[in-house]
């Protein structure tokens, strides 16, 4: 079991389609890409980088039981 404590995640602004374009990662403010890139090198943890049908690169949490951690603005 992994006793490290999961990343505080919140959406800071969305695009007009609902796309994340800013995040907070444990109070740092950065875009999209950069929190995907960095979910995508494990360095939020609980967190992975995905990629949409359509292309579009984001962070989620990785999956567990709780829908209180979703990203939601």
């Amino acid at each position: 079991m992994n006793n490290i404590a999961r990343a505080n995640v919140k959406v800071v602004s969305q695009s007009s389609t609902g796309l994340n374009t800013k995040v907070s990662v444990n109070g740092h403010i950065m875009t999209n890409n950069q929190a995907y890139n960095q979910a995508k090198q494990g360095k939020i943890n609980g967190y992975n980088g995905s990629i949409s049908s359509n292309g579009n690169k984001y962070i989620r949490s990785n999956p567990d039981k709780s829908t209180n951690n979703n990203l939601e603005k």
